[in-house]
Parts: C-alpha cells; sequence; structure tokens
C-alpha cells in the first residue's frame, strides 16, 4: 500500500509558527514600549521642569553677554546647552527622555529670537516650545522640542536592536525545536508504532518511557490499555471457542441425535416385523431416509462452519416436510395451523426448525400423546409458534435437561424473543415461543 505524502511536521509548523508570531509581536512590544515611555517623558517634561532649567540657562546667557562675550561663544554656549539636554537624566533628571533620541538623533534646538514664537509645528512632528526673556536686549531665548510620533517608526527602517532580537529568535527556534524532536517528536513516534501493531493484534510492543512528565504517564496507561487488551482478547478468544462449542453441541443435540433416535426406532420396528416383508421394506425404507437426513444434517452442520447465511428462507414449506415426516414415522395425529409463507432470516428459521425437532421428540418419546398440534401465526410484526400435545405432561415437568434449554436458549436468542412451556388444555405440554420478525 502507497505511503500518504505526509504533511507539514510539527517542527516546520512550530518554526512558522514562531516566526508568523514572535516578529509582530517583537515590533508591537517594541512600539507600545516607546509609546509608553513617550508619553511618560512629554508628561514629566510639562511639569516645570524644562522651563526651569532655560530660565537658569537665559539668566547666565544674559549676564555673559553684558560681560561682552562673542557671538560665537554665544553659540558655543547655546550648542553645550544642547547636549547637555541630551543627556536628560542629569539636566533634566528624568529616565524617560532616553526615547527621545530613539525618535530624532538630535530632539532639542536652541535659538536667540527677537521676540516670542507662538507659532505650533503643522508637519505631524510632535512639537514643544519653551521660552525665556533676555532682559538686558529684549531678546527671547526659545528651545524647541521635535521629534516624529513613536508609531511613524513602523514606517523606517528598523532599530539597531533588531539583529539582537532576530538572532534571540533563531536560537530559540533552533532549542525548540531541538526539545520537540527528542523529547516530543520521538516519544510520540514510538507511541504511534506500539499503537499499529497492537491495532494489527501484536502486543510484543512494550513502550519503555521512565520519564514522569505528561508523555510517560500516557505511555504508562497505554502499556496498561495494551495488558488489558490482551487479556480481554484473549478471553474472548475462549469465549468464541466455548460458545461455539455449545452451539455444535446443541445443534448435535437437535439434529443428529432425534435422527439417531428416530432411525433406531425404524430398526426395531424391522426386527420386530417377522415375516412380513412389506412391513420390513417399509421400515428399512424409512430407516435409510433417516440415514440420509443424518447426513445431510452434518453436510450443513459443515457447511455452516465454512460460509455464513445466506437470503431469507421461507420457513413454511420446510416445516411441512418435517411434520408430514414425523406423521408418518411416529404414528401421531398432527393438525398443522401454518401461514402460506413466512419469509425469516435463515438463523431464524433454523432456530425454529430445530425447537419443533426438539419439542416433537419429546412429544414422541416420552408423553404417550397421540396427538400434537402445531401452530404458527403472524401479527404485524411478531410471530408466535404454539406446539401442544395430549400426553401426559412428562415434558414440561423435566425442565433441567438438554433438550429443554436447548430450546429456550433458541427461543431467547430470536429478536425480542421469549419461551413459555406449561401445561396444555389436555394436561399435556403447551409449548409456545414468541419474537419479533424483523428484516429478513
Amino acid at each position: 500500500m502507497p505511503s500518504t505524502p505526509r504533511r507539514l511536521g510539527l517542527r516546520l509548523q512550530l518554526a512558522l509558527f514562531y516566526l508568523a508570531l514572535s516578529i509582530p509581536a517583537l515590533l508591537l512590544i517594541e512600539q507600545a514600549t516607546l509609546g509608553v515611555q513617550f508619553q511618560r517623558c512629554l508628561t514629566e517634561l510639562d511639569d516645570g521642569r524644562v522651563q526651569r532649567v532655560l530660565t537658569a540657562e537665559a539668566a547666565a546667557l544674559d549676564a555673559a553677554r553684558l560681560r561682552g562675550i562673542a557671538q560665537t561663544e554665544v553659540e558655543q554656549r547655546l550648542r553645550r546647552f544642547v547636549l547637555e539636554l541630551e543627556r536628560p537624566r542629569e539636566s533634566l533628571g528624568t529616565r524617560a527622555a532616553y526615547v527621545l533620541l530613539e525618535l530624532a538623533p538630535h530632539p532639542f534646538a536652541v535659538r536667540v529670537t527677537p521676540e516670542p514664537d507662538h507659532e505650533s509645528g503643522t508637519d505631524g512632528m510632535v512639537h514643544r516650545r519653551w521660552q525665556a526673556p533676555l532682559p538686558s536686549s529684549g531678546d527671547w531665548l526659545l528651545l524647541e522640542l521635535r521629534v516624529p510620533s513613536p508609531w511613524d517608526l513602523l514606517r523606517r527602517p528598523l532599530s539597531f536592536e533588531w539583529p539582537i532580537a532576530v538572532a534571540f529568535l533563531t536560537l530559540f527556534l533552533i532549542g525548540s525545536t531541538w526539545f520537540l524532536r527528542r523529547r516530543v517528536l520521538m516519544r510520540i513516534a514510538r507511541i504511534e508504532a506500539a499503537a499499529r501493531a497492537w491495532a494489527r493484534g501484536d502486543f510484543a510492543p512494550h513502550l519503555v518511557d521512565r520519564s514522569g512528565d505528561e508523555l510517560g504517564e500516557l505511555a504508562a496507561d497505554l502499556n496498561r490499555m495494551a495488558a488489558d487488551l490482551k487479556a480481554l482478547f484473549a478471553t474472548r478468544a475462549q469465549l468464541a471457542t466455548l460458545e461455539e462449542r455449545r452451539r455444535l453441541a446443541r445443534d448435535l443435540h437437535d439434529t443428529v441425535k432425534q435422527k439417531v433416535f428416530a432411525l433406531s426406532l425404524q430398526l426395531a420396528a424391522a426386527r420386530e416385523s417377522g415375516g412380513d416383508g412389506e412391513r420390513l421394506q417399509l421400515r428399512l425404507h424409512e430407516a435409510g431416509a433417516l440415514v440420509e437426513e443424518i447426513q445431510r444434517e452434518l453436510a450443513d452442520q459443515l457447511r455452516e462452519l465454512r460460509e455464513d447465511a445466506g437470503a431469507a428462507e421461507d420457513l413454511v414449506p420446510a416445516l411441512q416436510r418435517r411434520l408430514e415426516d414425523f406423521a408418518r414415522r411416529s404414528g401421531l395425529a398432527v393438525d398443522l395451523h401454518l401461514p402460506p409463507q413466512l419469509n425469516l432470516a435463515p438463523a431464524h428459521t433454523e432456530s425454529l426448525l430445530r425447537i419443533v425437532d426438539e419439542a416433537l421428540a419429546n412429544c414422541w418419546r416420552h408423553s404417550g400423546a397421540r396427538r400434537v398440534g402445531v401452530r404458527v401465526r403472524r401479527a404485524q410484526r411478531r410471530v408466535r409458534l404454539v406446539i401442544e400435545d395430549d400426553g401426559r405432561g412428562t415434558a414440561r415437568q423435566s425442565t433441567q435437561g438438554m433438550g429443554i434449554a436447548n430450546m429456550r436458549q433458541r427461543a431467547i436468542g430470536l429478536p425480542a424473543g421469549s419461551f413459555v412451556i406449561g401445561a396444555g388444555a389436555t394436561a399435556g405440554t403447551r409449548i409456545e415461543v414468541e419474537f419479533e420478525q424483523g428484516d429478513a
């Protein structure tokens, strides 16, 4: 049988899962962290600390200008002031302002303007302005913060941390794949191989897994299950063998044994015929017919052992032949009341015929009856078989024999079957079997 192509293995699925989940997750976590820190930074910058630093710098710059410093020195002083602001922990007393350098290489700009600047940014950038006066000249010292929004970084090249994150993800993926292969996939493969062998009825494989994790516990549970299944199959095989032996014993008792009993009666009658040649030939003819029936019964038994039952069978013709043979051989009067046709499953037909054979044999052998009645009625899907004789009732008084037990077992084995044995209308024996016809 050609093997079906294997779909994506768990290792490849795991790798694709990590790639599909981790990269967007890392990106979102980085941007979310940056956004939270950026908002915290703006909150701290708006609490007045920048304005205080700017006012102090404006006072120092104004004093220096009064001393007559050159313009180049003013520009150097302003550049130094910006550099100090780019170290926010020392200059502004905040650790959140480091995110500003993530957003722009030089987030702060400072200049001297002749008048206050009240314009707001319209370029989509985040703006903050702080101003302090220079009293000696009437100018203003203007400090401006201008950075992009943290979420704008999604449209820009990745930051320098990303190679580190990708390298970590690669190592994590390799380690996870190794762990999955060594600790999960190989153990599952052993479980799968053992399960396939158990499904074929081979219980020799035994899972050896001494770890105390979930797969180890599963292997131990499966080993116990395999042992239980092995014991169950052995028990079922023994029960099937015993059941088949009981069935064969029941069939031989209800068929061959009854025919052999009838054969012995015919041979005894032949021996007692004396010089009556016609009577002797009649008994020998009946004996020959019984031998043929015994052979046929044995052949049927052997055929049942080799093949399954066939299509539906009509009970009525087979039952009529049995009753006619019984009346001819036993000399008893038989009253028949049968429907025109009654198609049953072969197994059900066989069970009813065996019940009739046993009941007639008991009537002939034990009851001393002169007449026996056999009636079969069908009402909707229920079928009732009644066998009643006018004998001494010996059969119903001995309910422990194998024949009665066989009849009862065959009757209750029919669909919704029941078996009742009791007194008849003339103190003889009455047997009732009722069951549901079902689909033949």
